[in-house]
Formats: C-alpha cells, sequence, structure tokens
C-alpha cells in the first residue's frame, strides 16, 4: 500500500524542467516506488512516460540498446531510468537525451552510485540531484504511526512503518547491505569487521563525539582508514556527522564530529547500548529533520555550555536549538547553552522538548518535539 511522501508536488514540478532529476538517497527509503509514482501522476495527467529497470533480466546490455529502447518514448516523454548503476555507459545517453533536449529523464540509483558530487561532475549541471530520505515524521503519521515516541523506535523506513514488529529485523538487514554494498564494495574495504564495529560505536551513541586517535586504537586501524570509513558511512547515508561551529575551515576538518543515525530506527535497532536514551534519539531526530529542511548544521561547545546545534540556511538568520527530554523546569544549563549559541552565531534560539515547558528566556521560542516534527 502506498499513501503518498510529502515531496510528490515538488518533484513532479522539477520534472519538468529540462535538467534529468537525480533520486537520491538511503537504501530502501522508497526512491523507486516513489519514482514509480511520479511516473503515474505524469501519464494521469495526460503525459507519455516509460520505466526501464536496469536490473531486470530484460534490461538493454549496452548503451545503444539503452539509446534505441529511449527512442522508442514519443519526445516530450518522460523517461524512468532505474538502477542506473547497472548500465556502464548510461551517463552517455542521459547527456545526449539533455542536450537535445528530447525527453524528460528521472533517474535513481543505490546510494553508492549516485552522490550529488559525481552527478554534478559527471552530467555537468545537466542534472539536479535531490535527496530522498526515509519518512518524515509527517508522512509517518499518515502511514500508520502514533506519535513521536513511536517515531523515534521504528523510524521512517517505508517498510518498516508499515510493518513495525518486523522493524528490528528489518533495520539489521538494511544495515548489513548498506555497509556490504555501498560502503565497503564502493570503497574496496576488505577490513569489513572494523568497519562494521565503526558503524555500530556510531549507532550506539547519537550526538557524541568520539575521538578518533582512541577509536583507532580501539579498532586497530589508521586515522586515514578511520577518515575513509566516516565518509562512506555519510555517503551512503546511514551515518550523518555534524561539524563543531568554527570559522576556521582548518579546525573543523581537524575537530571531533559528532555522529547522528539518519534514521533513529535503525540506529535504535543497531544499537549495542544498554540505556534506552530519549533524549539522544530525540536529538537524532532533530538533527535528521533539520537536513530534511535544507540547513546546514553544527555544534557549539563552549566552557559555560554547549549548545546541541546551530542551523543554516543561506540568506537567513541562523537558528540555536537545544533539544531536551526531561520533566518539568528546564535546567539552567539548558538555557545558558542555548544563549551562549545565540550569541556566538547571532542566532534566533528554539527549545525543543518532548513534553510543553514555560518559557524561560525572553526571545527564545518554545516548542515541543512533536509541533517541531509536525511542521513542514
Amino acid at each position: 500500500m502506498y499513501f503518498g511522501r510529502e515531496e510528490e508536488a515538488k518533484l513532479y514540478r522539477m520534472l519538468m524542467w529540462k535538467e534529468a532529476l537525480a533520486l537520491i538517497g538511503p537504501r530502501r527509503a522508497g526512491k523507486t516506488t516513489l519514482a514509480l509514482r511520479l511516473l503515474e501522476a505524469w501519464r494521469e495527467d495526460g503525459g507519455v512516460g516509460e520505466y526501464i529497470d536496469l536490473e531486470a533480466l530484460k534490461a538493454p546490455k549496452t548503451s545503444d540498446e539503452l539509446s534505441q529502447m529511449i527512442a522508442k518514448v514519443p519526445e516530450k516523454g518522460l523517461v524512468v531510468l532505474d538502477e542506473v548503476q547497472e548500465l556502464d555507459g548510461w551517463i552517455k545517453v542521459v547527456r545526449e537525451e539533455v542536450e537535445q533536449n528530447r525527453r524528460h529523464v528521472l533517474i535513481t540509483g543505490s546510494s553508492a552510485s549516485l552522490l550529488s558530487k559525481e552527478i554534478a561532475s559527471s552530467l555537468g549541471g545537466r542534472a539536479i540531484p535531490e535527496t530522498i530520505l526515509t519518512l518524515s515524521f509527517r508522512d509517518a503519521k499518515k502511514w500508520g504511526l502514533t506519535g513521536v515516541e513511536e517515531y523515534l523506535s521504528i523510524g521512517g523506513y517505508p517498510e518498516c512503518v508499515l510493518r513495525p514488529n518486523d522493524a528490528p529485523k528489518l533495520h539489521k538487514l538494511y544495515l548489513e547491505l548498506t555497509i556490504l554494498r555501498d560502503v565497503a564494495a564502493r570503497k574496496g574495504i576488505r577490513d569489513i569487521k572494523s568497519l562494521t564495529d565503526l558503524s555500530t560505536i556510531l549507532l550506539s551513541e547519537p550526538g557524541k563525539t568520539i575521538s578518533a586517535k582512541r577509536t583507532c586504537q580501539m579498532l586497530k586501524i589508521s586515522q586515514p582508514t578511520f577518515r575513509s570509513f566516516i565518509d562512506g558511512l555519510n555517503d551512503a547515508f546511514l551515518i550523518l556527522s555534524v561539524p563543531p561551529y568554527l570559522r576556521s575551515p582548518r579546525e573543523r576538518i581537524i575537530s571531533d564530529a559528532k555522529h547522528y543515525a539518519y534514521d533513529t530506527g535503525l540506529g535504535k535497532s543497531a544499537s549495542v547500548s544498554t540505556q534506552d536514551d530519549v533524549g539522544r534519539r530525540m536529538e537524532n531526530v532533530v538533527a535528521i529533520e533539520l537536513i530534511r529542511r535544507g540547513y546546514s548544521i553544527s555544534y557549539l561547545k563552549h566552557d559555560k555550555g554547549e549548545c546541541d546545534f546551530i542551523a543554516q540556511k543561506t540568506g537567513e538568520v541562523p537558528l540555536a536549538i537545544q533539544v531536551w527530554s526531561g520533566d518539568g523546569e528546564v535546567p539552567e544549563r539548558e538555557w545558558d547553552g542555548l544563549v551562549i549559541g545565540m550569541k556566538t552565531a547571532k542566532a534566533t534560539g528554539l527549545l525543543l522538548s518532548l513534553k510543553k515547558v514555560k518559557a524561560g528566556i525572553e526571545n527564545i521560542e518554545v516548542k515541543t518535539i512533536e509541533d517541531f516534527l509536525g511542521k513542514s
């Protein structure tokens, strides 16, 4: 069953552009289903289109065969190319379609094969990458989840939302596939155990900084290998690494990042921690929602406190955010950390809590996590 996603309207408008539309994002996040839904909507509006699965048995084996298949679609029609990484030479075919302005093109592929930076370089501005993450809280509620606490546990993978009792097993399957196919295979990594161990450490402690030096010693890997693993896990949309708020680019590179799961449900299923830290998972889900909304994020650590997030968009005033999961009055240290973040980044302030709390300081907005997640 398919209930629709909030990204559909925006993506449908983008199909009209001259450039190809490339859907990128985590494995099993629903990119293929979304592409098929867009094709269905295109046809419902009177357009002509064709879906070509390049993993299918009868899929074209060469770029020439693909060109011949596409040529059967009337000009100005829509061509959906699914799992494009399976065919060598697909880039040449897509470039030609776009350059000649013959048909509209939508492409999807594994997260290892379609990265924003590679789409930009290989297609030279002829494709627009759009990231498709797992379901937002807003969509997950439409699909059947009951509230924030269930969303924190189940996450947003479509199949997990539809089958919450099976979610832990599905999460572990997705984790294994992502590590093996989208990280190890892409990076040529043979030390799967160290890669898996690092993934488990990061998923078990969302929102914590880990020392690269100590972690390398524990896993018996070099620091360049550690950085390569981290890059791969980020590229595969398994881990989101958030740097500290520092003005020096060099300092940002060498400082320890905080790491979050791209899906809180998968993070919880993969965790080996004995503590069910709701506060950390709340912080995690806020981080991903900010990314979904197009912010770049960092964290601020100061002698007098810590601000969970500094969220920035070009041309907008930054937003300093503090996430608190306790009951009763908000501790002074939480307000202090938020105020420091506001002053340092010249930002407006937002405190997010699990339950309703009273505003404590003027000019700081207070919301529940459900209100924040429920607004697009």
